[in-house]
């Protein structure tokens, strides 16, 4: 298998589709996932990740080999999430489209614990910024500075959204029914 520096070189020097193509399988899925959690909306996730790779394939020589290609990425995806919602103003609809859903896509959760499924309802309950700065934190495993970087959000926010967010979460998750509407 070829390393994501060869990809990504290859990509670059000769204009490699190929390359490229292999550098998307590499990172889709967790751009996907990344961005499901934000969207709140698997259809949607699988247009704003298309057009973060688009974005990505456009600007590849813009990228400079400075921090890796995942935190490059998820900067796009972040970018094009934002993008969506100037665009089209449905934060709000968004999630609440997702916060009232019965019942979610089981086919998407047959390989999740229970404990995973309520910990991805509950964070529905967070607000995007909340969201987005413990995801990559702590399902990615980024730093607060390279969260900072991705995200291009002050470090003191980062750490703000993170501890917020886990407060958030520790209430609506110790709640009994907490994952009814946190008041």
């Amino acid at each position: 298998m070829i390393s994501e520096s060869a990809l990504i070189l290859r990509a670059l020097a000769r204009h490699d589709n190929d390359a490229f193509s292999a550098l998307v399988r590499m990172h889709q899925g967790k751009i996907r996932a990344y961005l499901v959690r934000l969207c709140r909306s698997y259809d949607l996730a699988d247009d704003i990740a298309q057009e973060t790779f688009l974005t990505a394939f456009r600007k590849l020589q813009s990228y400079k080999g400075e921090g890796n290609f995942s935190g490059w990425l998820f900067r796009i995806a972040h970018n094009c999430f934002l993008q969506h919602i100037r665009k089209t103003k449905r934060r709000i609809e968004i999630t609440e489209q997702f916060g009232t859903q019965q019942e979610l896509q089981t086919e998407q959760y047959d390989s999740l614990s229970t404990e995973q499924m309520d910990l991805e309802q509950a964070l529905t309950q967070l607000n995007p910024d909340e969201t987005a700065t413990i995801t990559l934190c702590h399902s990615y495993g980024y730093s607060h500075q390279e969260v900072s970087d991705i995200l291009d959000m002050p470090l003191g926010s980062v750490k703000s959204n993170i501890s917020r967010g886990k407060v958030k979460l520790q209430k609506i998750l110790t709640k009994p029914n907490g994952l009814e509407k946190a008041s």
